[in-house]
């Protein structure tokens, strides 16, 4: 395998160029990373049961690659894979921000990330 190093930062990086990397993957992806305060008294088994019904939703919504829904200390929320950045905003509208702030008690924290190039990584 080749290593091709990248400076980011003061940090040095190894990256490895395999036959998984995907350069002529359409241009336009993003990723969003979205938090949510846990409301008081929400158990993660509660959250893993909500996510478990929300799973065929997600799989009908246009644009959508991949989502892993995360929980994390007193937050959860989820990673989400987008063909477009359109997509993603039109999903994540502010229609969709006032029923999360509504639901849950608190608002959502969005953030959207280029992803320039995505790779399957090695089969377990």
């Amino acid at each position: 395998m080749k290593l091709i190093p990248l400076t980011l930062g003061a940090a040095l990086i190894a990256l490895p160029l395999t036959a998984n990397a995907r350069p002529d993957a359409p241009t336009g992806r993003v990723a969003v990373v979205v938090s949510i305060a846990t409301p008081p008294g929400v158990s993660d088994a509660y959250l893993k049961g909500e996510f478990d019904k929300a799973a065929p939703r997600y799989q009908a919504i246009p644009g959508l690659i991949r989502k892993y829904f995360t929980i994390e200390p007193k937050r959860f929320g989820g990673i989400y894979y987008w063909s477009s950045k359109a997509a993603a905003q039109a999903w994540f509208s502010d229609a969709w921000v006032a029923r999360a702030k509504a639901t849950y008690g608190s608002d959502p924290v969005v953030t959207y990330f280029e992803v320039p190039l995505a790779i399957d990584g090695a089969k377990p």
